[in-house]
């Protein structure tokens, strides 16, 4: 068995969190040495291990189990990149618990390209998802690797953005590689395993990933990068973990600011109130970047909305505003303000609020 199938066997147990693992792999001598010792015989690393761990340990030290997970892993176009092979990220080398491998199909992030995280709010407004589409086309246009988490909300638009110049983007995954999650960005999976970049992560095939599996693979975002963009993102929201630990790994954060009072955007004023960079164009990260910016860069276009449209949005608040309230203050008939309701939510000026109501978006 090679260095690099020891580790990939070594994940696939995800007992052991990343820096625990790169300690008993030094502590072993080699990944292989590691692996040939039994559970029981860790204290020898000066490490213990509950039952339960030890178990799993010994478990996969069957080479029938080592054999179907690679058959596996081929069968799924699924490929491994340990931290001591020339392919693994670079950038991850400098981080305190980088992972010590990671799984991944489509292609890995390429060493030696500037690269962007754009991460924010899954509940994001129009303005957002906006902002998060433009910057992700226009990095990308110019030559920025553009890395997110793939989740609903600002990660989705951001990669679409790159993927509408026909430019390649990654994925961070907080399951397997080969579980598309969310489901409703299964378009946006298929398009990256299938070229147009890829998903990587570090947990192994067919795990589903926990809510505390997602904290812990920001990391990995932030680390993949050299700046991270955050596009509205509230106090509490998950993106600031992947601020703290960007901050934590002296990469540059930068942050679009949103209107006093807008709930989606409080975390970035408050970010930007602590000292972060102003996300005001994509020349702000670009010359940071030392990119040259000189008149190529595009702006965003503005939707048009009919006069119909209007009328109906001038009647919708952010609280939620029923369908039979609007068929009484618009007075357009039920078949036609329908149509504008779905129409006003594909262009994601509003979104539905419980049972027959909506809400409108803010609009930058």
């Amino acid at each position: 068995m090679t260095e690099r199938e020891a580790c990939c066997i070594l994940q696939h147990m995800n007992v052991f969190d990343a820096r625990e693992l790169a300690v008993m792999i030094e502590a072993a001598g080699s990944a292989e040495e590691l692996l040939a010792l039994e559970g029981g015989e860790l204290y020898k690393l000066g490490r213990t291990i509950d039952f339960e761990k030890q178990a799993v340990f010994d478990a996969w030290k069957d080479h029938h189990l080592q054999e179907a997970a690679f058959r596996y892993m081929e069968e799924k176009g699924i490929g491994y990149v340990s931290c001591w092979d020339p392919e693994y990220p670079v950038r991850l080398n400098t981080i305190t618990d980088a992972p010590v491998g990671l799984f991944y199909r489509g292609m890995l992030p390429e060493n030696g390209v500037p690269a962007a995280a754009i991460i924010g709010a899954r509940r994001c407004t129009a303005y957002g998802k906006e902002m998060a589409h433009f910057f992700g086309a226009e990095l990308a246009r110019r030559g920025v690797q553009v890395i997110s988490g793939m989740a609903l909300g600002v990660d989705g638009y951001a990669m679409r953005g790159a993927r509408s110049v026909d430019r390649d983007t990654w994925g961070v995954l907080a399951g397997g590689v080969d579980l598309c999650y969310p489901m409703e960005n299964v378009g946006l999976y298929r398009d990256l395993t299938q070229g147009s970049g890829g998903v990587l992560s570090e947990r192994p095939p067919q795990y589903t990933g926990r809510p505390y599996d997602f904290p812990i693979r920001n990391r990995i975002i932030s680390g993949l990068v050299d700046v991270v963009l955050v596009i509205e993102a509230a106090v509490h929201s998950g993106s600031l973990i992947t601020v703290n630990t960007a901050l934590r790994d002296q990469r540059e954060v930068f942050v679009l600011p949103g209107r006093v009072g807008d709930h989606a955007s409080s975390g970035c004023n408050e970010l930007i109130k602590n000292g972060a960079q102003v996300l005001t164009c994509p020349e702000d990260v670009l010359q940071y970047l030392g990119i040259s910016v000189q008149g190529e860069t595009q702006h965003p276009v503005k939707k048009v909305l009919t006069a119909e449209q209007e009328v109906v949005l001038q009647f919708m608040g952010t609280d939620g505003t029923s369908v039979d309230d609007l068929l009484e203050q618009t007075g357009f008939p039920l078949g036609v303000l329908t149509e504008m309701l779905v129409q006003l939510e594909i262009l994601g000026e509003i979104r539905r609020a419980g049972i027959g109501g909506y809400v409108k978006n803010y609009r930058g």
